[in-house]
């Protein structure tokens, strides 16, 4: 068992890279235009600017056209100037956060997971990042920035029972930070994360 009450070794960056880096997908992700679903690709950035690892989710503005209000990571639609999902990943963030990631900062990605009301397909990209400048940029999607600490984001972990009644599916993960209610796609991703992570979030 891993002993988590030294917190040098809970969040020792080194134990998280090799925790996630063999369960990431390498390959190059290219949608198929004969497909009905739409694409879109969010960006993970798991970040060490102050030693212990933060993630960063953005609250979407009551503006745009899905999922307003809630939670998410920076991403969006793949558009046809985009090369890759991971493009599309790239863009979106730089966009809507301002942060620019450069593809070799691109570790991997996890599963693909739909969202359970708009038909869209979504890629999660990750990159870790030994530190990441102040976000002073957004554009008019973004609400309002979340820099959550990794591993008590991930330890929140419960089950939707709402979300699982009203879409008839079981099983469906939420968490929550700092009062807001991080669920769908984003808390399935974050649910992707939690199993990974699970050596230092169960013990």
């Amino acid at each position: 068992m891993i002993n988590t009450q030294d917190d040098s070794f809970l969040y020792d960056e080194k134990l998280i890279k090799d925790l996630i880096y063999p369960a990431l997908n390498k390959q190059a992700i290219f949608p198929s235009p004969m497909n009905e679903s739409k694409f879109a690709a969010v960006m993970i950035t798991i970040h060490f600017t102050n030693k212990v690892p933060h993630v960063i989710l953005i609250k979407r503005t009551k503006l745009v056209k899905n999922h307003a209000g809630e939670i998410s990571f920076p991403g969006g639609n793949f558009i046809r100037v985009d090369i890759d999902m991971l493009e599309t990943a790239i863009r979106e963030t730089s966009e809507e956060v301002g942060i620019r990631i450069k593809r070799e900062q691109v570790i991997g990605h996890l599963n693909a997971e739909r969202t359970l009301s708009s038909r869209y397909i979504i890629y999660p990209y990750v990159t870790l990042l030994n530190r990441i400048p102040v976000i002073i940029d957004t554009n008019y999607e973004v609400e309002k920035i979340i820099d959550a600490p990794l591993i008590r984001l991930l330890k929140s972990r419960e089950s939707d029972i709402e979300h699982q009644q009203e879409y008839s599916i079981p099983q469906l993960p939420k968490f929550t930070y700092k009062n807001e209610l991080i669920w769908g796609a984003t808390a399935r991703i974050l649910d992707q994360l939690a199993k990974l992570f699970s050596p230092l979030i169960d013990s």
